[in-house]
């Protein structure tokens, strides 16, 4: 090389970026990235990718380990002078490679990398995580200088490189003045507007967000800031659960104190490679079905942070899991903030719900009492796949856990236990909806079905009436609400080993007159009157029609500000109860009377309040108070 052309090399030259850049970049500044913090994540991914290089050459190349030295990333704030460098003693760059990687858009300096390793037979993988192209103009978001000083690691003979730019359409290039392998990027703050971001605490913060997993050491200034260890992509066999625990406390433990309950943790390479770690929180937050985006699932690549809380990742009925997901082949846009269209995410969402549900199953069967807790916290939530997630329905039935009759409220009772218990003749699954444990338990519904013994599931969740809706059979038996349409069990003993007369005795005129009277002073408040099968202690009860919106159903979909029209119900009668027997001797001897009318309003207030409601208080209580008075004057009377 002449004098003449050395000096020429060592000259500062101001070149053109190519394919139109000063578009580009004003998309990328502008539009492509929504969150400017994200440069910090794009820089250490590539200091990142320049340590991993070295790293792998460097098994064949001992002379470049020794040039380079242990691998660490190095971010300085001067708060002074405005800017913040982000350093590393990587792969290094030639002043052609400078140019050719960080003059052209969209050019990488990684896929050029991993272009020459398809020919080496070795089978070792070079994880690369970020790329100089596209991710190093995210600097220009909140800088109005970049400088880049590099020094190969792969030449030692090559002079060192200066490449600066203002991203404005050319950069500048000259030798530069560093001494050791390795590229130093650093970034001059623009205007007032980010001076937020020279502080230690900030940038310390921000390497905890995006790069806390980043498998090289990164430093602020002297101290050690990220934590380097990804334990998900450890094997099981190697982890500890006091690990585990530190894990889940330091991803979640400041939003979700306390232990996990449970941990989901298994890979997978083909047909694509990912590394799941998830936990079951012990405790539900209030706030778990409320918005989702700050919590759920992590998703990494390659050990970088792309968003917190993917909701793609797992169906919406299991959004109580926490964790990470990390994986190398996913398809992210080109900002690495959105993710593509990917089927990919579908596979790794069907391996997770099989994962989880499978998890649950060992457990339920494993330790009960263990299941029994995480149903107290999540199973409002899990019941929701049971009408969301066809292909996984028989899984989520066998997780359902319901308190019985044949149970306190504390205990719950699965469907398969429920079955093991069913009398010999029983039909059918039978259970009832209703809004509290406690109305559901002085039910009149329940009546006929303890004196025969048959064990009823009582639903008192709001969601409940969804599950039996999408579920319907379970192992081939039907779910039937005792609260809709007739019930028998004239075939079924009573718990008395007695057998229920099977013939059906005639109504009387007299109480056929009772009824239709009944009928007519509460008109269109009933969508009938009519004896019933189901009594046994009770004087009435309300009961749906085949096929009606059952009342906490409404309470549903009013809770979902759905208008539904609230269906007539019918009003059954206990013929062999004392007040209606009375009440047809009084319509016999004055159907227009006063007392026919008041006691028929009563039956119907009767059954309300059986069920909580009590739509005209005013008016129950003014029926009351007459029927009071007329009972105490006779009783005054008498004496």
């Amino acid at each position: 090389m002449t004098d003449t052309e050395a000096k020429e090399k060592d000259a500062a030259q101001e070149l053109p970026f190519q394919a139109e850049t000063k578009q580009v970049l004003h998309l990328m500044v502008h539009s492509l990235y929504t969150n400017k913090e994200v440069f910090l994540r794009e820089l250490i991914a590539n200091a990142s990718d320049a340590l991993d290089k070295v790293r792998f050459l460097a098994v064949t190349d001992h002379a470049m380990a020794e040039r380079v030295g242990p691998p660490e990333i190095i971010i300085q704030v001067d708060r002074e002078s405005k800017t913040i460098t982000v350093e590393e003693n990587g792969i290094g760059m030639t002043r052609q490679e400078a140019i050719d990687n960080l003059g052209t858009i969209a050019h990488s300096g990684t896929v050029e990398f991993l272009k020459k390793l398809q020919t080496d037979k070795d089978e070792t993988r070079a994880n690369l995580i970020g790329q100089f192209g596209v991710g190093f103009y995210s600097a220009f978001i909140v800088a109005d200088r970049v400088d880049v000083e590099s020094r190969s690691a792969r030449d030692p003979d090559a002079e060192p490189v200066l490449w600066r730019s203002s991203g404005e359409g050319s950069f500048f290039i000259t030798k530069g003045e560093r001494d050791r392998p390795g590229t130093k990027v650093t970034v001059h703050i623009k205007g007032d507007e980010n001076d937020d971001l020279l502080s230690d605490w900030r940038i310390e913060a921000l390497i905890k967000k995006y790069t806390d997993f980043v498998s090289h050491p990164i430093k602020l200034g002297e101290k050690a800031v990220n934590q380097t260890t990804a334990l998900w992509m450890r094997p099981r066999s190697e982890i500890k659960q006091e690990q585990y625990d530190e894990f889940y406390a330091h991803v979640h433990g400041a939003m979700e104190p306390g232990t996990p309950l449970e941990r989901i943790h298994f890979s997978a390479d083909a047909p694509i490679q990912y590394n799941v770690l998830l936990f079951i929180p012990s405790k539900a937050p209030v706030d778990l079905l409320m918005d989702t985006k700050k919590k759920g699932i992590r998703l990494y690549a390659k050990r970088m942070f792309v968003m917190d809380g993917c909701e793609r990742l797992a169906p919406p009925y299991l959004q109580f899991l926490r964790g990470v997901v990390d994986s190398e082949d996913l398809s992210l846009n080109v900002s690495r903030e959105i993710l593509q269209d990917d089927r990919k995410l579908d596979v790794i969402k069907k391996a997770i719900t099989k994962q989880t549900l499978k998890a649950l199953q060992t457990m339920a069967e494993e330790q009960p009492e263990k299941y029994q807790n995480f149903w107290k916290e999540f199973g409002r939530l899990l019941r929701l796949g049971v009408s969301s997630d066809p292909a996984n329905q028989e899984s989520i039935g066998k997780l359902l856990r319901y308190p019985s009759t044949a149970t306190t409220d504390e205990e719950l009772t699965s469907l398969d236990a429920y079955i093991g218990r069913m009398k010999e003749g029983q039909k059918a699954i039978y259970y009832l909806t209703g809004p509290s444990l406690k109305a559901l338990r002085s039910s009149p519904h329940l009546e006929v079905f303890r004196r025969k013994g048959v064990e009823v599931l009582l639903m008192h969740e709001a969601v409940d009436e969804w599950v039996v809706g999408g579920l319907f059979t379970y192992d081939k038996k039907n779910f039937e609400s005792i609260a809709h349409g007739t019930v028998d069990l004239s075939d079924l003993p009573n718990v008395d080993g007695q057998q229920d007369d099977q013939s059906e005795p005639s109504l009387d005129a007299q109480m056929q007159a009772c009824v239709k009277r009944i009928e007519e002073v509460l008109g269109d408040r009933v969508k009938q009157v009519r004896t019933s099968s189901r009594l046994t202690d009770s004087a009435s009860c309300l009961v749906s029609d085949e096929g009606d919106v059952s009342p906490q159903m409404e309470r549903v979909m009013r809770m979902l500000d759905r208008e539904v029209e609230s269906p007539k119900r019918i009003l059954e009668l206990n013929p062999k109860h004392e007040l209606v027997k009375n009440l047809a001797l009084m319509v016999a001897a004055e159907p227009e009377s006063e007392d026919v009318i008041t006691f028929s309003e009563l039956l119907l207030d009767q059954a309300m309040l059986a069920e909580g409601v009590v739509p005209d208080p005013s008016g129950l209580l003014a029926r009351m108070q007459r029927v009071a008075t007329a009972a105490s004057q006779r009783t005054r009377q008498s004496r």
